[in-house]
């Protein structure tokens, strides 16, 4: 820990320029002049706890900027910065990315205000590295850009419990739009909730992944195009990516889209289980593969609703070797407390109560962190119980 760790803030970007690789390349971006903001060091901080990289916790003292309104482009760049705490801080009216992290560990942005941007709110800058950046409890919305946005080389990225709404509302020199968009490996997206994604031409994607990690506890909805996609066009080291305990509703395309193309480096497993997931007007999971790969994907446990009468839920475009396993399908409700207003916790009767009885992997939580059980397991994201 160094206490005296210094964070640069752009006052001022004189010139800023956009390159591009692969399918959704991503911001590279030039400063002139800088301000220097000096955190706060908060010697009695003692309540402060963060997930460390091998997975326990650390209570320390650590580096603090909070409670200040931004208008101009916060840059964190550097190891002396690592460990920062950014909160309680606002960040509007901005035309340009209202948060840069650049080469900089183990930071912490939590219970900001991302509001009135013209660019993105978040962005973990392309060809720069980060572990271990912990983004929670934020507010990001009225963004034109991407709401979190994050390059190839940030790695153990975690969004947890942040609230995103009306983001990426125009494309930003080509960027296809995104909630939350992550390229690095081993992230961990949970327990967001975002609505209203995409642009007036009808793209916008809810979370956008290029690597593997989880998804967990979401809740995605009225966006443009899927709710939650898996493309292909960056690595993503044979490792697995597991979707599970999402509630995704009335997005205009699939609530779940895999793009399996990537021989060089593709994922070595999917597994999307116990998501309760509904489409209006597409198939509800679609997977497509156009070249000869090793990934296996497997579906068990969702209930899936397609409400305009046809009857593909699933459509799989692909070589791979594809498991569906008691997937519960409808066109309509199977006993929600809600069904109208979309609140698909299970009521008494409901057709989903012990549907999953005798699947043997099952996230042993539900969507509101209730125990799931061998004996009364339920489909979808929710237990009755």
């Amino acid at each position: 820990m160094r206490n005296k760790s210094r964070v640069i803030a752009v006052m001022m970007i004189l010139t800023m320029w956009f390159s591009f690789a692969s399918c959704d390349d991503e911001l590279v971006e030039e400063q002139d002049s800088t301000e220097v903001v000096e955190p706060i060091v908060d010697e009695n901080n003692d309540d402060t706890t963060v997930a460390d990289t091998t997975g326990g916790t650390n209570t320390e003292n650590r580096p603090i900027i909070e409670n200040q309104t931004f208008n101009k482009t916060l840059i964190i760049d550097g190891h002396e910065n690592d460990s920062l705490i950014i909160r309680n801080c606002t960040f509007e009216n901005m035309s340009d990315i209202a948060l840069l992290i650049k080469t900089v560990d183990h930071v912490i942005i939590r219970d900001c205000i991302f509001r009135n941007l013209q660019s993105h709110a978040i962005f973990l800058q392309a060809g720069q590295s980060s572990d271990d950046i912990l983004i929670e409890g934020n507010e990001i919305y009225n963004v034109s850009g991407i709401g979190i946005f994050a390059g190839e080389d940030h790695i153990n990225t975690k969004c947890l419990g942040n609230i995103i709404n009306e983001v990426s509302l125009v494309n930003i020199d080509g960027h296809t739009p995104h909630g939350i968009y992550l390229c690095g490996k081993n992230f961990m997206i949970e327990g967001n909730t975002i609505s209203k994604c995409g642009s007036e031409d009808g793209k916008g994607v809810g979370i956008s992944v290029r690597s593997y990690g989880t998804i967990s506890k979401n809740k995605i909805y009225d966006g443009k195009a899927s709710g939650i996609s898996f493309s292909s066009d960056h690595s993503a080291f044979y490792g697995t990516l597991l979707i599970e305990n999402n509630v995704i509703f009335d997005n205009f395309e699939n609530a779940i889209s895999l793009y399996m193309s990537n021989e060089d480096s593709p994922l070595g497993k999917v597994t999307v289980r116990f998501n309760t997931l509904l489409s209006g007007n597409k198939p509800v999971i679609y997977a497509n593969t156009w070249k000869s790969m090793e990934s296996e994907l497997e579906s068990f446990g969702n209930i899936l609703i397609r409400t305009d009468g046809d009857i593909n839920y699933v459509d799989v475009s692909t070589s791979n070797p594809f498991i569906e396993s008691q997937n519960l399908v409808s066109s309509g409700d199977l006993g929600f407390a809600d069904f109208t207003e979309r609140d698909f916790h299970l009521i008494s009767g409901s057709k989903a109560l012990n549907f999953a009885v005798g699947i043997l992997d099952f996230p042993q939580e539900d969507m509101e962190d209730k125990n799931r059980s061998l004996s009364d397991l339920d489909a979808g994201a929710y237990e009755a119980k």
